[in-house]
């Protein structure tokens, strides 16, 4: 209780330096927390990736050749089996076209560029879409490619102004599809599950290119590792298939790229990548962590001569208290206990900054998908996280933590040494 009445007293009597210590810690948990906020955004679970830490994606393939030819594209199916199927630790696989924009038109209306995704029927069991009305493609449609979609909630209100719209014809590309399903909207900060539109792919009838053999066609991989599936073995076995596919193509003098895949869901919101060349995540965690130190660091050296000012102003309450026989160890806890209520206070405020900030000017942070265009680049562009996506328990922990850091570095030069101050000298009024 003395330590809030001390706070008390300082807040009336040193209002300046009070509240320039509490705005410092603020500023500092707020940079700090929206940086670990934007990081926790490529791993949070949410629908429909609520199963994030176990997503992992086979994304393409490099090859070159002795003429020195070099070339990356998304998988032929062929390929993608080889390197994928029948992995040990994977609980469900999905083959994927690489996402497309489609133009979408109903009757009446005009026509809409939409971003599309194209699935196979597993793609049900591994993102789990919220479903408002209708139901998904099977498995035996997606095989046939039926002329069936599922929409979002926002894409049926845009093309006939509600969302009931199952069993109602849409022309997709100039094709008629029947609407069978209507789901939740989805945040386009997940930018793999992110669609307006989801029909049947047929990964069997996709045609490869040519060129470098049938190496490449338009398929991707999705993959869900089984709980508590060792990721690096994935990674491992298919590595090991890589080098089995190179002594295969050795004898045409070409060589395939392996670039540690397949990526977790963390790898490719990472971004910075492609067929010839996979995420730099060392790089990027330690840029992060320079990152943090300079925002921990930095503040915490001026707060600690904030401390040091605010106690040059209680040195003759300090040398009363030694001169009645307090311990030294005493007066460096009621110092430590003063300055962590601060930083408290300052954290509690850092910290609904920052959910404001990312609520709203998130997309400082973040990079859209610039081969996108027409509407589907401005959601990208718009794009914001949840509160979902932010609301997690760690982020407290991580505030009291990073409270306590601040505390730590902060006040523990100064409460050292405004605990060796002699009665006397302090009494008689002398630094």
């Amino acid at each position: 209780m003395n330590y809030f009445k001390q706070i008390y007293y300082e807040m009336k009597h040193q209002k300046m330096m009070t509240w320039v210590s509490i705005s410092g810690t603020a500023l500092a948990i707020f940079l700090v927390m929206a940086v670990i906020m934007a990081e926790g955004i490529y791993d949070v679970a949410v629908k429909p990736e609520s199963n994030r830490d176990r997503l992992m994606y086979g994304t393409g393939m490099h090859v070159k050749n002795d003429r020195g030819e070099s070339s990356g594209m998304a998988l032929s199916y062929n390929k993608a089996r080889q390197l994928y199927d029948g992995l040990d630790g994977v609980e469900q696989l999905s083959y994927i076209r690489t996402q497309d924009l489609l133009n979408v038109a109903s009757a009446g209306r005009s026509v809409e560029s939409m971003k599309c995704l194209c699935a196979d029927g597993n793609l049900w069991s591994i993102y789990d879409y919220e479903f408002i009305y209708g139901r998904p493609f099977t498995k035996e449609e997606a095989d046939a490619q039926a002329k069936v979609a599922v929409v979002t909630r926002s894409t049926a209100r845009k093309l006939f102004g509600e969302e009931d719209v199952t069993n109602r014809q849409i022309d997709v590309n100039s094709f008629p599809y029947t609407i069978i399903g209507v789901i939740e909207d989805i945040n386009p900060l997940l930018t793999q599950s992110y669609t307006k539109i989801i029909t049947p792919y047929n990964p069997a009838n996709n045609n490869s290119n040519s060129w470098f053999g049938d190496y490449f066609g338009n398929t991707n991989v999705l993959l869900l590792a089984q709980e508590n599936a060792d990721i690096k073995n994935i990674k491992d076995q298919v590595k090991q298939r890589y080098d089995r596919l190179n002594a295969e193509v050795a004898k045409d003098n070409e060589e395939v790229k392996y670039h540690d895949q397949p990526y977790t869901a963390r790898e490719i919101a990472l971004g910075d990548f492609g067929s010839n060349n996979g995420p730099d995540t060392e790089g990027h965690d330690k840029q992060n962590m320079l990152i943090l130190a300079i925002l921990i660091l930095l503040p915490a050296i001026n707060l600690s001569s904030m401390t040091r000012s605010r106690l040059r102003h209680r040195v003759t309450e300090i040398g009363v208290r030694r001169a009645f026989g307090a311990p030294r160890v005493s007066i460096i806890r009621q110092m430590f206990g003063e300055n962590m209520i601060i930083t408290l206070l300052g954290g509690a405020i850092g910290l609904v900054l920052s959910f404001v900030f990312m609520l709203f000017f998130s997309n400082v942070f973040f990079q859209f998908d610039n081969s996108m265009w027409g509407s589907a680049s401005l959601d990208m562009l718009t794009a914001r996280p949840d509160f979902g996506m932010l609301f997690r328990w760690s982020n407290f922990f991580g505030v009291l933590i990073l409270c306590f850091v601040l505390n730590l570095l902060s006040a523990t030069v100064p409460a050292w040494k405004a605990s060796k101050v002699q009665p006397a000298s302090a009494l008689s009024g002398s630094r």
